[in-house]
């Protein structure tokens, strides 16, 4: 008779601490980095004005929140960012799955939809400013405008994947055409709609902020990045480097958790 296998109370199960595993090892290149960092500057293999080391970098961080009000930078970015890709998935969701619903109608769109995904952005924002002037307008256009066709390309494949026996099966069983694309067709195309929406998300924040740049703005992370490089201060630059990097990480990270949640049944 085999021997049953005995779990102690306190063990953890094994998923869990190799979930521990993979996130202290994700952190293993960051410091690394930081370490490589603290090296070259204190080395002094370049000069400051170049790379500041990574103390003076963070004192002026700290410096940045308590004395020049960067927290209204940051809800400036964060508005026109939010504004652009709430808009962008608003639109592009329901407008993939209705061409990702028919092979014919994806066939006809995805040529014109993949020119337009492969114009670079900033490099139409003369464009943009003609259209919508110098205001916030035009960045939260060009924030939608990165979004749109990521998130309607990606939609669009994730419902031309949808399986053909569960389409047949819910048919078999009677469902109209609205009750097969509600139900199989939205849910198969799930994850890829949440994966275009996860790599738009950073890409909006890359626009949202070479936009505050060039076309200029009073507040915003990217006016702060553009104001410290014009007057030769890398400790504000690669602060507000770091604090931009910092953001868009933290919250791809709450995307994926909640991305991990809702579409649980992909074995994420």
């Amino acid at each position: 008779m085999p021997t049953p296998e005995i779990r102690t109370k306190d063990a953890p199960p094994a998923g869990r601490s190799a979930g521990v595993r993979i996130g202290v090892w994700g952190f293993a290149l960051p410091l690394l980095c930081l370490a490589l960092w603290y090296l070259v500057t204190g080395l002094k293999l370049v000069p400051p004005l170049l790379v500041p080391s990574p103390t003076a970098t963070f004192r002026r961080l700290v410096g940045l929140f308590l004395h020049e009000h960067l927290t209204s930078d940051i809800g400036a970015t964060a508005w026109r960012w939010g504004c652009g890709y709430i808009l962008g998935c608003l639109i592009g969701v329901p407008f993939g799955l209705f061409i990702g619903n028919s092979r014919k109608v994806y066939a006809a769109s995805y040529p014109t939809l993949d020119f337009f995904r492969s114009l670079p952005v900033t490099a139409l924002f003369p464009l943009f400013l003609l259209l919508f002037g110098i205001g916030d307008s035009a960045k939260i256009a060009m924030a939608f405008s990165a979004a749109l066709f990521v998130v309607i390309l990606n939609c669009a494949y994730g419902a031309l994947q949808a399986k053909e026996t569960r389409l047949r099966a819910a048919r078999v069983f009677g469902a109209s055409e609205w009750q097969v694309f509600r139900w199989v067709v939205f849910f198969e195309a799930l994850p890829q709609t949440l994966s275009g929406m996860r790599t738009s998300l950073s890409l909006c924040l890359v626009v949202v902020i070479v936009s505050e740049m060039f076309i200029g703005t009073q507040l915003g992370l990217g006016q702060r990045v553009f104001d410290a490089y014009t007057v030769n201060d890398t400790e504000k630059l690669y602060a507000v480097l770091v604090l931009i990097g910092l953001l868009g990480y933290l919250i791809n990270r709450g995307f994926v958790w909640a991305e991990t949640r809702i579409v649980f049944w992909t074995g994420k």
